[in-house]
């Protein structure tokens, strides 16, 4: 009879382990596996099978039931207690005993086929081209999972770079943000919570040649790293612009406006940015698409009469108009970005600007850093361990009564 061939792809020689105390019929199922292409290696007992097992990897085993000593069952139980964990085997026990209950027996045991004596050469064909069928599968897997561990391994090492890339990110959009208290008669508070690793929200208070400070905050469309680079984008040209005055504050706003039109992206800013002189207690704003400021003096919190404008990036013709104020003493200028007053609490109710000036009035007679961790705290409950679902900034500035300042001429 012709040889069952191999299923493709196992072409080398099975290595074969055989236990069984009948020497002639070990030397027999040896000469009949070697013609299917198999590298056998016979022993008479239990104790050789599993002194060979511990040194040698084998694709295949077979053990005869009823052995002196160690049966065939109780082998199979110890090589797999040993070796299933860790290694590849598929096992067949060779047995005269047919009945169910041995059967049942073997493959509680971990038997995977059976050859029955008197063996016949049709019926170990048939077991050597399901085991060379069980081992070409389990060589296939093992390449898949080394794949997809070294794919794997790459994937974390990826992930490792760009996190680290996100960390210097952050850190660097953290070291933009301003002083909590400057000098010159100002004290600065403010929050700064991204919905993700970065923000696409920018904070800014920068001192003038004239004594005077720009301040701003902006809130870039979108989260994210394209968001991050944005914000960073007007951090920086405001930075470098430096307006000192209503009209050049004017014309940096136009120019920055224009330089995020000739993008042609969808992406667009809101911007609040103003400028305010301590000795005077006069400043300039401008609202580009971004909530209004609010007031906050004793025993009364109001959102200030700023006219606004489009938000950066809409139209490359616009014009932004400065709107005069004066900081009465004792009063505190609040900005905020519109993911405060759309932070919602777990039930999806937004706080809306009616709950930021509530919050705010909790803590009006505190501190300005007091009222400004207060808001924040009160943010974080809302949201619970959900996390913001926008990004979190907060900006407020307040006069120190009682400090010389420069005369700004």
């Amino acid at each position: 009879m012709a040889n069952i061939s191999s299923p493709r792809g196992i072409d080398r020689p099975l290595n074969i382990l055989v236990v069984d105390d009948d020497d002639l019929f070990l030397d027999y199922i040896t000469w009949e596996l070697e013609t299917l292409n198999c590298s056998v290696t016979g022993v008479p007992d239990a104790a050789q099978a599993l002194a060979l097992l511990d040194i040698q990897l084998f694709d295949m085993f077979i053990t005869d039931w009823q052995m002196p000593g160690m049966d065939g069952i109780a082998l199979v139980q110890r090589v797999r207690s040993l070796h299933s964990q860790d290694r590849f085997l598929h096992v067949v026990m060779t047995t005269a005993r047919g009945d169910s209950e041995t059967v049942r027996a073997a493959l509680e045991a971990g038997v995977d086929d059976f050859l029955f004596k008197p063996l016949d050469r049709l019926q170990l064909e048939l077991a050597m081209a399901s085991a060379r069928r069980n081992v070409m599968l389990h060589h296939r897997l093992q390449r898949r999972n080394h794949h997809l561990a070294a794919a794997h391994t790459r994937t974390r090492n990826a992930y490792r770079r760009v996190q680290g890339d996100l960390d210097a990110a952050a850190a660097l959009h953290r070291r933009l943000l301003p002083e909590w208290e400057m000098a010159d008669g100002l004290r600065v508070a403010w929050a700064y919570r991204p919905a993700q690793h970065i923000s696409g929200d920018t904070i800014g208070v920068l001192p003038l040649r004239n004594c005077g400070r720009l301040f701003f905050l902006a809130d870039v469309q979108g989260h994210g790293v394209p968001a991050a680079l944005a914000s960073f984008h007007i951090h920086h040209r405001l930075a470098q612009l430096a307006p000192d005055s209503p009209a050049a504050m004017a014309r940096a706003i136009v120019d920055l406006n224009r330089e995020i039109a000739s993008q042609n992206s969808e992406s667009y800013a809101t911007l609040i940015c103003g400028l305010l002189f301590p000795h005077s207690r006069e400043g300039w704003i401008i609202r580009a698409g971004h909530p209004p400021p609010l007031l906050l003096q004793p025993g009364r919190i109001k959102a200030m009469a700023v006219p606004g404008a489009f938000p950066l990036g809409w139209f490359d013709d616009a014009e932004f108009e400065p709107s005069h104020f004066v900081l009465p003493p004792q009063a505190r200028l609040v900005l905020y970005s519109d993911g405060v007053t759309e932070c919602c609490d777990r039930d999806g109710s937004a706080l809306e600007l009616e709950g930021l000036c509530d919050l705010l009035a909790m803590a009006a007679d505190e501190p300005i850093a007091t009222i400004v961790r207060s808001v924040e705290a009160k943010l974080s409950a809302r949201r619970g361990r959900a996390g913001f679902e926008d990004d979190i900034s907060l900006l407020a500035l307040e006069i120190i009564e009682g400090v010389e300042t420069g005369d700004g001429d």
